[in-house]
């Protein structure tokens, strides 16, 4: 994987940002979550589908991931919180949650003020330099944010580094099924996110086979992802019309097998 062209620092910014926060409100995900949709019937799916498939998306990974109300959870790249504050309200297991962004741990922390009987924390860290011991959790969970992370390597290695022995580290994340990408694409998509081509599905799981981790479960979820696209491109609608136009062309890079999206599971051996 090339040296990513964005830093830590532009990310941060990017996240810190709290009108964007709210516009995504607006029309993605109420409660501030940027997940992608898990659709039960693709061809039929209707935008008035989209948040529910995003949480259809969080019941399929806390089926999978054998979370339990022993279980100490690391999220990397917790965002507003909503996803490990939904962790511990459904299995009371303890969650730490970390995020690069000052403003995303501020909502996560007042939200979870709400909720003073859940074991849930919220750290401002970066997910290349974690503040915890070797062995410190039980599970590792991200969803559809690791690809921001510049420095990739090192946070997968840090994941694998606080994990016990057996422990569990699953996430979704973008993935670059092709060597090359258009400049279209990479003006309209790559850029606009914030990250650098990243692994294809089969690099994933060379990278975490080579970092330890016993690769347990992959997903190519690919199709969802550009659903998820043609929804949102249609909630954006009039109101965020760059926003909706710039949807529309992830849209495509997803059609044309340049953006892909996929879903991990690993143990760590």
């Amino acid at each position: 994987m090339k040296e990513s062209a964005f830093t830590e620092a532009d990310t941060e910014a990017l996240f810190d940002d709290r009108e964007r926060d709210q516009r995504f409100r607006s029309f993605w995900h109420p409660d501030g979550s940027l997940h992608w949709g898990y659709f039960e019937n693709l061809a039929d799916a209707r935008p008035e589908d989209f948040a529910p498939s995003c949480d259809r998306w969080d019941k399929y990974m806390l089926e999978q991931s054998g979370i339990t109300a022993e279980s100490k959870v690391l999220e990397i790249a917790c965002g507003n919180g909503n996803a490990a504050i939904w962790l511990a309200q459904q299995t009371g297991c303890e969650v730490v949650g970390i995020d690069i962004s000052s403003s995303y741990i501020d909502n996560a922390r007042s939200k979870a003020s709400n909720f003073p009987s859940l074991r849930v924390t919220f750290q401002k860290e970066s997910a290349t330099n974690l503040p915890f011991e070797d062995g410190s959790f039980t599970h590792a969970w991200s969803q559809g944010a690791l690809y921001h992370i510049p420095e990739l390597n090192t946070a997968l290695a840090e994941a694998h580094r606080v994990l016990g022995s057996g422990g569990i580290f699953l996430f979704d994340d973008l993935i670059t099924p092709v060597e090359e990408v258009s400049e279209t694409t990479r003006k309209y998509v790559y850029d606009r996110l914030l990250f650098n081509p990243t692994f294809s599905l089969e690099e994933y799981a060379e990278k975490l086979t080579q970092l330890g981790f016993r690769v347990l479960q992959q997903k190519d979820m690919s199709a969802h992802l550009e659903k998820s696209y043609e929804l949102v491109s249609e909630l954006a609608g009039e109101e965020y019309p760059d926003m909706s136009a710039a949807f529309k062309k992830t849209q495509e890079a997803i059609a044309s097998s340049e953006l892909g999206w996929c879903f991990c599971l690993c143990e760590k051996v």
